[in-house]
């Protein structure tokens, strides 16, 4: 038996292999052609992936092709050198046919692994479910009082609130939300959209100065914020958000009118019980604080007696915070747990993902290779 059988064909495995990636790529060019250009009347029949940047993968066939081959010739360079009696201690014979289709089902099994990881989406089916909207309005109190510094030095109960209510808006999933401002008096900052980037703009540009009329009105800020609201058949809630100083009129009655009309009401303290100054000017603490009319200086805190009640009597729930960064977590819970409004039965049509077919070929490939290795190559040979 002679060395070279014990050495492969390089010229014709290399020249498969180049065979083998022109023809693949030819087929997966021209399936691409078909099923993006055949349609071109509908874009949601186009073939598209889901995570197309998994398709970057696909240059890890570089170094797989380099690998192989560069182990053919290592192993050509050593059955050359040694002798036949060593030749026939330490290595079989070479099937060059074998080891291509090896390396045929282990690159295939790879390629398609990657085709399957970026989910290719062709097609539409139809899929029932009902439809489920939420409409939440954000009443913030921007009374003086809510420019005190007790939880924090460096920021107010306003500038707490407003991080609060980023988190809050960039937790949301396609639910409506609006602003209600208030202090002696309340109006809608910004009415329900679903544009949360101007929600967090607008936000973001509050200030307690937006109205000079000063003061808690807990019961206008209420009725504002229920008149928010549409129509439609929707889930509806309120998120109630202040120091619970109030020195308006008692919010019985429009917290029985929100219990009556199954709005969700949410309240969430900002402050500490110890309490704090009011400043004069919230830019600039130095500048003194606010005194009463005996001249004693007026220290605010949290009321959480009150906010508790208020949010009982409107069948809600109730939160406090006297952290500088608010963990937002019960309250968004609550949130989530609002009954959402099955508004109706409805078909949807939805893209239709197609990972099933390249992930099964994968498998059959994996488990051919295996198979086909050393171990099992028998199987084969005995069965066909």
């Amino acid at each position: 038996m002679g060395k070279s059988n014990y050495t492969y064909r390089l010229k014709w495995i290399i020249s498969s292999v180049i065979l083998l990636e022109i023809i693949f790529w030819a087929a997966y060019y021209l399936i691409l052609r078909v099923f993006t250009s055949s349609f071109s009347g509908n874009n949601s029949d186009h073939l598209m992936f889901k995570h197309p940047e998994a398709l970057r993968l696909l240059f890890f066939l570089i170094p797989i092709v380099g690998i192989y081959i560069y182990s053919l010739i290592k192993h050509n360079r050593f059955s050359n050198k040694a002798s036949n009696s060593a030749l026939k201690s330490l290595l079989q014979p070479t099937s060059s046919t074998n080891s291509f289709i090896k390396y045929f089902l282990f690159r295939n099994a790879i390629v398609l692994l990657i085709l399957a990881l970026a989910q290719p989406i062709y097609g539409k089916k139809k899929v029932a479910g009902t439809s489920e909207s939420l409409e939440l309005v954000v009443a913030l109190d921007i009374s003086n009082s809510m420019n005190t510094r007790d939880i924090s030095p460096e920021a107010s109960r306003l500038d707490i609130a407003k991080r609060a209510l980023i988190q809050l808006v960039n937790n949301l999933h396609g639910e409506k939300i609006g602003v209600t401002l208030f202090a002696n008096s309340a109006f809608v900052q910004l009415p329900l959209t679903r544009d949360y980037s101007a929600a967090k703009l607008f936000i973001q540009e509050i200030e307690s100065g937006m109205i000079s009329s000063q003061g808690t009105n807990i019961a206008e800020a209420l009725e504002v914020s229920t008149d928010m609201f549409s129509k439609e058949i929707t889930t509806k809630g309120i998120i109630l958000v202040t120091d619970g100083e109030n020195h308006e009129r008692n919010p019985n009655e429009i917290l029985m009118k929100i219990k009556e009309n199954k709005i969700q009401l949410s309240v969430l303290g900002i402050g500490t019980t110890q309490g704090g100054l009011i400043p004069k000017n919230p830019n600039r603490p130095e500048l003194g604080y606010k005194s009463d009319a005996l001249g004693k200086t007026v220290v605010s805190k949290l009321n959480p007696t009150f906010l508790s009640s208020i949010a009982k009597k409107g069948n809600g729930r109730s939160s406090m915070s006297s952290d500088e960064f608010p963990n937002l977590s019960e309250l968004l819970t609550q949130i989530n747990q609002m009954k959402r409004t099955k508004i109706d039965t409805l078909e949807f049509d939805i893209k239709q993902e197609r990972y099933q077919i390249p992930l099964f070929l994968s498998l059959f490939f994996w488990i051919t290779f295996i198979l086909w290795s050393n171990g099992y190559r028998g199987i084969f040979k005995r069965r066909f």
